[in-house]
């Protein structure tokens, strides 16, 4: 069977990458969906925008470039339209499971039903329906005050249909961070429930011992004796330092973690400086990021920035969820943590506060605020 990528060519929103080229779990947009394609025997094919209303072949899928998505979700469409009218055009939806609101943002306010731009298209048939996708659930949660956060715990439910539709830097490092947790779902589906239970709950020895079976390591890496790396993917000539911790993370080729820093639910890109001491938590990277004095927490950095003991905030004191600007204009992310997009080659001295939903633009660079010391008198005491 046939599927179609529509290229529209368009751009990440405020970044200006190509919607093909933005990174997921260390490769492109485009290279992931090949992937996913292929590891599900579909064959992709890519179509022009303005060509996509003369597809005539038999049966076909079609999405629109911006979309991810993964096998699971392919495998549940394949298996959705055997049983579904055959006069009929599908659109895809997902149920609305926790996995699906954490980690698939909305694209437009007051979205109760996660509808993406992914279709079959029967020939000769004119009118579309809706076909809702569901998968297992494996539910996880971080407890949290609820004075942070009402609930009193932020949920990291996997789940193996998933999508989301790329309209805003926040888009990208939510489905990122998703998809990255969602890797210890073939751990995770053949444990029985009494275990499940067990490894469900953070810090304790079950849930080590799994997550370090899922650890993969590549050529040249120096990991200090005292580090402790759990479910981690790490690239060529990576470095942990001393007392570091780095969990259920992905760390690019050559990525330096120093001493004592913590690197928890993350995806590194290439050429990433994690300082000592720093941390940092559901976060994703381009390449060459440097970052210092944290914590910085549910936020996406640029290529080539620098971000130096910055407050990145990432809740609202008002305990409301946190506005965003997407292409579709600003839009509720019915989160309530989020943190800042760094723009490509940004550069924020220190002290400087930025509150939470905020994008710092391509090439922005803010200088430490006024109360910060820059210049001393030459003065003969």
């Amino acid at each position: 069977m046939r599927i179609y990528r529509i290229k529209s060519n368009n751009t990440l929103f405020a970044f200006g990458d190509s919607i093909a080229d933005v990174p997921v779990l260390l490769t492109t947009l485009a290279n992931y969906q090949v992937r996913v394609c292929k590891e599900v025997g579909l064959t992709l094919i890519d179509v022009e925008e303005t060509m996509a209303d003369s597809l005539t072949t038999d049966g076909y899928f079609e999405f629109d470039e911006a979309l991810l998505f993964t096998a699971g979700f392919l495998s549940a469409a394949i298996a959705q339209i055997k049983n579904s009218p055959k006069d009929k055009h599908i659109q895809f939806t997902i149920a609305t499971q926790e996995s699906l609101q954490r980690f698939s943002l909305p694209t437009q306010n007051d979205q109760t039903n996660w509808k993406f731009p992914f279709f079959y298209r029967s020939p000769g048939a004119l009118e579309i329906i809706d076909v809702e996708l569901k998968g297992r659930e494996f539910p996880m949660k971080i407890s949290i005050p609820s004075q942070i956060v009402p609930i009193g715990h932020y949920s990291t439910n996997q789940n193996e249909v998933f999508a989301s539709e790329i309209i805003s830097p926040f888009h990208l490092l939510q489905a990122n961070i998703g998809l990255n947790i969602n890797r210890s779902i073939p751990l995770l589906k053949y444990l029985p429930k009494f275990l499940y239970k067990r490894f469900a709950e953070p810090h304790n020895g079950m849930a080590s011992l799994g997550l370090k079976l899922i650890n993969k390591r590549g050529k040249n890496c120096k990991v200090h004796p005292s580090a402790v790396v759990e479910g981690c993917i790490l690239g060529d000539n990576v470095t942990i330092g001393a007392n570091a911790v780095v969990r259920l993370s992905i760390l690019g080729d050559n990525t330096y973690v120093g001493d004592s820093a913590v690197v928890n639910y993350s995806v590194l890109g290439r050429d990433n400086y994690v300082m000592t001491g720093n941390h940092l938590q559901f976060s994703l990277t381009y390449e060459s990021v440097f970052t210092i004095h944290g914590p910085y927490q549910f936020s996406i950095f640029g290529r080539n920035t620098a971000v130096f003991a910055t407050i990145n905030c990432d809740i609202r004191l008002d305990e409301k969820t946190i506005a965003i600007p997407t292409q579709n204009g600003i839009v509720d992310s019915q989160q309530y943590l989020l943190g800042i997009a760094y723009g490509h080659e940004a550069k924020v001295g220190a002290s400087n506060i930025i509150a939470a939903g905020r994008i710092v633009p391509n090439g922005k660079v803010l200088n430490p605020p006024d109360f910060i010391h820059l210049k001393f008198d030459n003065t003969n005491g």
